[in-house]
């Protein structure tokens, strides 16, 4: 599978952030899941969905192009 720039990742957040989806405290140094392009983190809770959805969703579009 091609990874592009804007696709979202796990990163290790440099500062204390708040989880987009839920509003959980996100401490420094905790894994988020990171959206680039709208710069959004999510916590390990919400971002293991947000991470499984992904990997299906660019797993089908590498198999049917």
């Amino acid at each position: 599978m091609p990874r592009y720039s804007n696709d979202p990742r796990w990163i290790n957040a440099r500062y204390a952030a708040q989880c987009a989806t839920c509003k959980e405290t996100i401490a420094r140094g905790a894994g988020a899941y990171y959206y680039p392009a709208t710069r959004t983190l999510l916590c390990s809770k919400c971002g293991s969905d947000a991470a499984r959805e992904f990997a299906a969703a660019a797993f089908d579009e590498s198999m049917y192009q």
